[in-house]
């Protein structure tokens, strides 16, 4: 590696070499799924696809969507067994966050982990991670692969990690004042609350010894002011961060130009399609992400939903790598969005304006009552409320701004009014 980059030779293959890549490992999947697994063969089966149906990228189109729910439903059923495609030793293995539904289970093995290393390290690299830096890893540990990712990729680098967690809020604060870290990462309400809590305990940024920090998990880093928000509070640059439990936890950020998150393509081949037709979209238009795995030995996914929105575009960056970026981030999601009235928008919108008032704190809740109204809930900041008494001008002066800006009724609520 040089200074620049963690895989010059990878990240700065051209487009033609890595769909070059893609195209042999996409073979080699499909054909290890077919011969595998009794899902994929009888998922594939269905749809008349063979692994000599693979001949060139646009081949993937053929293969049938997989879907999350099927897969609890193959687990539930049958157990992990018709879906697991290697015959290797199996190490580890997490659970999705079962928030929907039941958890489903992905297994890594031993190659499977040092290629999640290797990704995760490489996107800690392109946000200025070096060997000399302390990490504060403030994702939870317990079940979750983030925070195990992390922690092994700081090592990979040479750094060194404090496995803080996601736990109590003091025990953050004492932490970073006492360890002096140089690089935190957290999902961006932690980092909100820990930014919040500083103040309250009379800290400033500048009592940080914080230079950077990555942010995922949630949407947040991604939306502008919620971003700046961020780096105000801790004194940092913040970049946004992406994974997916059922794909790898930690394998696309931002470099330090903040122009999108980048897409590990030599291991993933990323789609974007219109989720009412499914098919795919232009670069640069919206849609839903899906992905296929080309490296995952264990259970790899063939082009797995993910239900997040995103844009897809492959213009070479600035910094350098040529592997395709999605500006902006993760938009949303299909089961997020909003429609009022007809019109449709994703709460990553409405927090982008709401974060532009300062008055505002990090907390904020939406309802939409009965597809004609949005209400929203926010959390006052304690110290303007201190000093502002005109509580109801504020609320209107919101309320008039969101309508205005997605021409629908809102109302803003404060949900306290006094400290």
């Amino acid at each position: 590696m040089n200074n620049e980059y963690w895989d010059p030779k990878i990240e700065l293959m051209n487009r033609k070499s890595l769909e070059e890549l893609q195209l042999k490992k996409l073979k080699w999947q499909v054909k290890r799924c077919y011969d595998n697994s009794v899902f994929y063969r009888e998922k594939l089966k269905r749809a008349r696809v063979t692994p000599d149906s693979i001949r060139s990228l646009d081949d993937v189109e053929k293969i049938p969507f997989v879907y999350k729910g099927e897969l609890r439903e193959e687990q539930r059923k049958s157990g992990v067994n018709r879906y697991i495609v290697t015959t290797h030793r199996l190490v580890e293995a997490y659970p999705t966050s079962g928030t929907t539904g039941e958890p489903v289970f992905n297994f890594w093995t031993e190659m499977d982990r040092e290629y999640i290393i290797d990704v995760t390290a490489r996107t800690l690299w392109s946000m200025g991670l070096r060997n000399d830096d302390v990490v504060h890893n403030a994702f939870k540990y317990e079940l979750w692969a983030v925070g195990m990712s992390i922690h092994r990729a700081v090592q990979k680098i040479g750094g060194f990690v404090l496995p803080v967690g996601d736990g109590k809020l003091l025990r953050q604060i004492e932490l970073l004042i006492k360890m002096a870290p140089t690089a935190i990462f957290s999902t961006p309400t932690l980092a909100m609350k820990i930014g919040a809590k500083l103040k309250e305990f009379g800290f400033s940024a500048s009592d940080l010894t914080l230079e950077f920090g990555g942010f995922g998990g949630e949407p947040g880093a991604s939306i502008p002011n919620t971003r700046k928000k961020i780096e105000k509070m801790l004194g940092i640059e913040a970049y946004d961060y992406y994974g997916l439990m059922e794909i790898a936890p930690t394998f696309a950020s931002e470099c330090k130009e903040k122009a999108g998150i980048h897409w590990s393509e030599d291991h993933h081949l990323v789609e974007i399609v219109d989720p009412k037709t499914n098919e795919r979209v232009g670069e640069g238009e919206k849609g839903v992400l899906v992905i296929t795995h080309l490296s995952k030995e264990a259970t790899p996914m063939l082009r797995y939903w993910t239900g997040d929105i995103a844009k897809l575009e492959y213009e070479k960056c600035s910094c350098g790598r040529t592997h395709a970026r999605s500006p902006n981030g993760i938009i949303g999601r299909t089961d997020d969005m909003i429609i009022v009235q007809g019109i449709s928008f994703y709460p990553s919108e409405i927090e982008e304006i709401l974060r532009s008032f300062p008055e505002i704190g990090t907390e904020y809740k939406i309802r939409v009552v009965d597809h004609e109204k949005c209400v929203v809930y926010v959390e006052p900041d304690p110290e303007y409320l201190s000093k502002e008494k005109d509580v109801e001008h504020l609320e209107q002066k919101i309320s008039e701004y969101l309508a205005s800006y997605f021409g629908v009724p809102f109302e803003v609520r404060f949900i306290a009014k006094t400290r």
